[in-house]
């Protein structure tokens, strides 16, 4: 007996960034703004080769204690300018709960009523929380675990040596230790765009399968335990 399937409609994808601005970024300033817009290309690229199964769009949220500015807020990867310097000024302290919290939050609500959306947040600091004033740590790990319970992927990249410890205390696994130069900035940014590439080629995988909105979120949740694994076979 023939097996029908339901015809899949495209994967919405959020690429959400969340960008330390705080002061100590100035000496990397345009080696993270030339980063991030190879991060646009990548995900351009990714449009093109998954045209027909994912749709893209790019939220950067750079904070500091003077606020969180939405360079791009969901915004189609179409419509999506390169940044500039102008756009990234780097100065006084470090936020991170309140911007992860915030932006984590604020995505969560836009996507609650999406049938099939995937969001990868990742998250990149040359230090850590020392300012916020609307969340903790507790707070974003509850958080951040109900999100990985829908799919979502996690990633947190950034200097010093408790890096991994830091990461855990707020539920994500996926790490990076960067180094705070020019040169690792820039590695920093080649190595997360070949990540992003093998998520995107992994989610586009199941495409044409009739899928329950449980197996969707497992194969996610599968991919997104893999995201820094390097093996191409995929």
């Amino acid at each position: 007996m023939e097996t029908k399937t339901t015809p899949k409609t495209k994967t919405q994808v959020y690429n959400l960034v969340i960008l330390d601005k705080s002061g100590s970024m100035e000496s990397i300033r345009k080696a993270a703004v030339d980063g991030y817009n190879e991060t646009l290309g990548s995900i351009r690229a990714a449009q093109l080769r998954h045209m027909d199964t994912q749709e893209h769009f790019v939220s950067l949220a750079a904070f500091c204690n003077c606020g969180i500015d939405m360079i791009y807020d969901k915004t189609p990867i179409k419509n999506a300018e390169k940044l500039d310097l102008k756009q990234y000024e780097p100065c006084c302290c470090t936020p991170l709960f309140d911007a992860v919290g915030t932006t984590v939050k604020k995505m969560k609500q836009h996507i609650k009523d999406i049938d099939d959306a995937a969001v990868l947040v990742t998250i990149i600091t040359d230090g850590y929380e020392n300012s916020s004033k609307e969340w903790n740590g507790p707070a974003i790990k509850k958080l951040i675990d109900e999100c990985k319970a829908e799919g979502w992927m996690f990633s947190f990249i950034g200097a010093g040596e408790d890096v991994v410890k830091v990461a855990m205390e707020i539920a994500i696994t996926n790490t990076v230790v960067w180094e705070q130069t020019a040169k690792g900035t820039a590695e920093m940014f080649e190595n997360e765009n070949q990540a992003r590439n093998r998520f995107y080629s992994k989610l586009a995988m199941p495409c044409g399968l009739a899928m329950s909105k449980e197996e969707r979120i497992a194969y996610k949740q599968k991919i997104s335990d893999e995201y820094y694994n390097q093996d191409e076979n995929c």
